[in-house]
């Protein structure tokens, strides 16, 4: 923003963040929304996966976690492709966790 509206103006003034053109926006904030919290990290929900064997996909529930402290809930979908990458990759992690000395927890 680059200026609050005056008493009796009907507009903000804005700028990107960096520079750029400005432009107007009505005082009211009508045409103004609110910037949503970021999304820090997904875990695994610890609810059951399916498998839905008509779209071959696999379907995870996984908890969203927002830098507000706020958290949702969501379906993380698989293709079966997709499936067999992140068995490799988690099979990795888990072999590099037993290198490093760290055992289940």
């Amino acid at each position: 923003m680059v200026a609050l509206p005056q008493p009796g103006t009907t507009t903000y003034h804005l700028r990107p963040p960096g520079g750029g053109g400005e432009w107007s926006a009505p005082a009211d904030g009508t045409t103004l929304r609110p910037v949503p919290a970021q999304v820090t990290h997904i875990t695994p929900a610890k609810r059951d996966v399916v498998f839905d064997h008509r779209a071959r996909q696999g379907a995870m529930p996984v908890a969203v976690h927002y830098e507000d402290g706020g958290i949702s809930e969501a379906v993380l979908i698989l293709t079966s492709a997709q499936l067999e990458l992140y068995a490799c990759q988690i099979e990795h992690i888990i072999s590099l966790r037993d290198k490093a000395g760290d055992g289940p927890s």
